[in-house]
């Protein structure tokens, strides 16, 4: 009888452990669902972010819920950053600025993350371990990912004092993306930093 208590207190001793701290691609591609929240109101709209890490790309690309398109496309080879606007039935705009330096990792916060525990998706009904990081200035991030596949983003939030943004991965792959993921619209193609 002994022998058993000992082994239950071994076992509940091991799964309270937090699991290793994921180590998601920093090249992907994936669909996403993204919700925004500011003073000015909630966002949603659905899209898909891309990063080729090796060639220093970034893609956010959303369309919202009321028809407008949004990219922000970041290009360390050119040394160039883009943020494409078009409304529906308005004319599209476009901000450049100059890239210095090379391409941040994408989850690269993850390693300094703490985890917070186990949670249920209630859109997949699968069990999530949620990560969290506060880099200061009133900011917080969390990861959810899939208990069952720790290395699987599920959610990806930031919550800051101006707003919050959360992104749910619908799907996501652990592969190069497209190169046309990283073109530049034809209405940014004379933009001016700004």
């Amino acid at each position: 009888m002994y022998g058993v208590a000992v082994l239950a207190c071994v076992f509940v001793l091991c799964s309270a452990q937090p699991p290793p701290v994921p180590k998601i691609p920093e090249t992907f591609y994936t669909n996403v669902f993204v919700e925004l929240h500011s003073a000015a109101g909630t966002i949603f709209g659905r899209g898909n972010f891309a990063q080729d890490f090796k060639a220093g790309h970034l893609a956010e690309a959303a369309t919202t819920e009321d028809g407008t398109d949004y990219l922000g496309l970041d290009l360390y080879d050119k040394g160039e950053a883009y943020v494409y606007r078009a409304p529906k039935n308005e004319a599209p705009s476009c901000q450049s600025r100059p890239l210095t330096g090379t391409i941040s990792p994408y989850w690269g916060w993850v390693a300094n993350a703490t985890f917070r525990g186990y949670f249920p998706d209630p859109y997949t009904h699968r069990n999530l371990s949620v990560w969290y990081f506060e880099p200061g200035f009133g900011s917080r991030l969390e990861l959810g990912v899939a208990e069952d596949d720790p290395n699987l983003p599920v959610f990806n939030n930031l919550y800051r004092t101006s707003g919050d943004s959360k992104v749910y991965f619908f799907a996501f792959y652990a592969i190069t993306p497209a190169a046309g993921n990283f073109t530049v619209p034809a209405d940014c193609q004379t933009a001016k930093h700004g």
